[in-house]
């Protein structure tokens, strides 16, 4: 080898091999109050990240607009892998640009992937002094009640829900008054408190109030029950293909390197598939979709989101 060739080589060696590793903790931003399913989920995997790199993640909670004003913010940051984001599947890929198209000033498909981390059926819940207490029952109550029966929600795929339920009993909305609140935890603490007769919320979320008493089961929008709720009524006896879960998925501002998309994806992945990742999704009523661990998965996933959703979501006045 020429000397000239060898110093090229030494040249490119770097440039092939460069390996990003976070230098300072890393800010994570929420699109909505603590306690909701992103959070829930993506600490389960970051501890083990943080275990095993030494990376530091940091909370940013910033909600308003369903999740519109804090993906916005995400929008402008900088692509240098110490700002990433959990949105929740609905709120920010289905209905952002339908309900909110002045506080969603983004590009959803523009954003990097990383993977998704898990999903968690919707699921309908009820005050415990509620008369409700099986989805045939809410039916009946929805048809019959002589006034509006309201609805805790926090966020847009709960509203999907609700409204997919109208639409299959054939009653107008105006039967129901849906309430947006800034996350899921924070619309349950109504439901809890009374001044809301019902919720809909991941089953993640409200699982552990309903062991303590606190909530109880209505329904839940899944295909099929779930290991620990294999008693759960299903919405769909009175709402056949009420299917819909919350779900969340890590994203990477527009144009961030490559070294650092992998990154992220080596130990995220790796945390997601994990066995002490599976207990701790079993005991969160959660499951994991092996399809959406790469970026390419997780559009596909979501352009079929937006496809069933969509035209439901226009039909909708947020």
């Amino acid at each position: 080898m020429s000397i000239k060739n060898f110093i090229f080589t030494l040249c490119l060696v770097p440039c092939l091999s460069w390996a990003w590793t976070p230098q300072r903790p890393i800010t994570v931003i929420f699109p909505n109050g603590p306690g909701a399913g992103n959070e829930i989920s993506f600490r389960i995997v970051a501890e083990q990240v943080e275990r095993r790199t030494g990376a530091v993640f940091k909370s940013e909670h910033r909600p308003g607009a369903d999740g519109n004003i804090a993906i916005s913010h995400f929008a402008t940051v900088a692509a240098d892998g110490y700002t990433i984001s959990v949105p929740a599947c609905q709120s920010n890929w289905v209905t952002a640009e339908i309900w909110y198209p002045q506080a969603a000033r983004y590009d959803i498909m523009a954003f990097e992937p990383v993977a998704n981390i898990a999903r968690s059926p919707l699921t309908f819940w009820a005050n415990p002094k509620s008369s409700v207490d099986t989805p045939e029952q809410l039916a009946e109550a929805i048809r019959r009640s002589d006034r509006p029966i309201t609805f805790a929600i926090g966020g847009g795929g709960h509203r999907l829900a609700l409204e997919y339920l109208l639409k299959a009993l054939n009653v107008p909305a105006h039967r129901v008054q849906a309430i947006m609140y800034k996350g899921p935890a924070q619309a349950l603490v109504d439901v809890m408190g009374g001044h809301a007769e019902f919720g809909i919320t991941p089953v993640a979320v409200g699982y552990p109030l309903m062991r303590d008493g606190r909530i109880k089961l209505i329904g839940m929008a899944n295909e099929r029950p779930l290991p620990n709720l294999e008693s759960a009524p299903l919405m769909q006896s009175v709402a056949p293909g009420l299917w819909i879960h919350g779900c969340w998925n890590i994203l990477l501002p527009q144009n961030t390197p490559e070294p650092i998309q992998r990154w992220y994806r080596e130990h995220f992945v790796t945390a997601i598939r994990s066995a002490e990742s599976a207990a701790k999704f079993r005991e969160n009523l959660m499951f994991i979709t092996p399809q959406e661990h790469t970026a390419q998965g997780v559009r596909t996933s979501m352009t079929e989101l937006r496809r069933v959703w969509q035209p439901i979501a226009r039909q909708i006045q947020p």
